[in-house]
């Protein structure tokens, strides 16, 4: 094949111009290929990057650039690893110092049974030591002294019986023979008069008070009674002390006059939010209203009551009358009267009822 006449001089050889831009274009492009490699080698900007820029944007207060700067305290490196000593082992290994944990000493739960303290078991179990005020007046009884016969206290001093056996009787014992209690041995009954409801707040007399108070006193047993109070003010305590002196009539009571105010088991009651000191003042109203009427005036409560829901120490002229169902009462401080068992058996009653056994001759006073 014929070529062009262009390419036809000096036996077919490339003019000197065209080799000269074949150079240009080879050298162009081997500098494109090498600005090439270099550029991938930059590193590329993570697109999270960019996420994080656009949340400070858009926050109101932007994050310091100091925040993210950390120093060495902050970065607790030196509690990953053990204490090594720097006497290598015989292989030549760093001993690890063993860490020491202290051994906890044992919590001990102190008793306080040191003559000092008195324990209060209450009603879920939980106990308490309150301590005994030296300033007030303690009992000096002596239960070593204590005869027990079939259920029946004595106390003996000096080879004498010095205390008196009794119950106390309320609807609950329905009709009683007291001449057979009598018979018994029992020399005194406390005789309930009447109670406030512990939700309603009525006063009722108890139904089987007028007969228990006469046929008590027919069958020669010397007569004290008590009243069941949920009075919540003075007014109402005063009221309660009125039904008493209302409901004695001509009848000659030798034994003194309680006030029982107790909390109900298994239920709420009137009472329950009254302060100890509340509580203080409406049994001191019931209290002065009996002894201005010109007769003893007591006080009932179990060991729990005495210490810590009433102040005992308002109450130098009244007779405390205690319950504990206990062999030896621990209560320290001075009572006449000591309700043993609400479990006892006299014939003339039937069930169960309350004994209880008194330090002080009522009827002599």
């Amino acid at each position: 094949m014929r070529l062009d006449d262009d390419f036809d001089e000096n036996g077919g050889g490339l003019p000197i111009i065209y080799t000269a831009l074949l150079v240009s274009v080879f050298i162009l492009i081997v500098l494109g290929v090498v600005v090439a490699a270099n550029s991938d080698k930059k590193p590329k900007k993570d697109r999270s990057s960019y996420l994080v820029t656009e949340a400070v944007s858009e926050s109101e207060e932007p994050v310091s650039p100091e925040a993210d700067k950390k120093v060495a305290a902050d970065l607790d490196i030196w509690d990953m690893y053990p204490e090594v000593t720097s006497k290598p082992t015989a292989e030549g290994t760093p001993k690890v110092k063993p860490t020491v944990i202290p051994t906890p000493t044992p919590t001990v739960t102190p008793t306080y049974n040191d003559g000092k303290h008195v324990e209060i078991v209450y009603p879920d179990g939980s106990n308490e030591w309150v301590t005994i005020n030296d300033k007030w007046e303690k009992n000096n009884y002596d239960f070593t002294n204590l005869v027990d016969s079939g259920g029946k206290l004595r106390y003996i001093s000096d080879g004498k019986k010095v205390s008196f056996l009794g119950i106390d009787v309320s609807r609950y014992q329905k009709e009683i023979d007291f001449n057979q209690v009598k018979d018994q041995g029992i020399e005194f009954v406390m005789i309930r008069v009447g109670a406030r409801g512990y939700k309603s707040g009525t006063l009722s007399l108890d139904e089987y008070f007028e007969r228990n108070l006469a046929a008590a006193s027919e069958a020669g047993l010397d007569v004290g009674l008590y009243f069941y109070s949920q009075a919540i003010n003075t007014a109402e305590a005063e009221e309660e002390a009125n039904l008493v002196l209302n409901a004695i009539g001509e009848n000659k009571i030798t034994y003194p006059i309680a006030f029982d105010m107790e909390y109900v088991d298994n239920d709420t009651a009137r009472i329950d939010t009254l302060t100890k000191d509340e509580k203080t003042v409406i049994t001191a109203a019931f209290v002065n209203k009996i002894k201005e009427a010109g007769y003893r005036p007591m006080i009932y409560g179990n060991k729990e009551w005495l210490l810590k829901r009433i102040d005992i120490s308002k109450f130098n002229q009244s007779s405390f009358w205690l319950s504990e169902e206990d062999k030896e009462p621990d209560y320290p401080y001075t009572y006449d009267m000591w309700q043993y068992t609400t479990e006892g058996e006299v014939y003339g009653i039937d069930g169960a009822v309350d004994l209880n056994i008194c330090f002080v001759d009522y009827h002599a006073q």
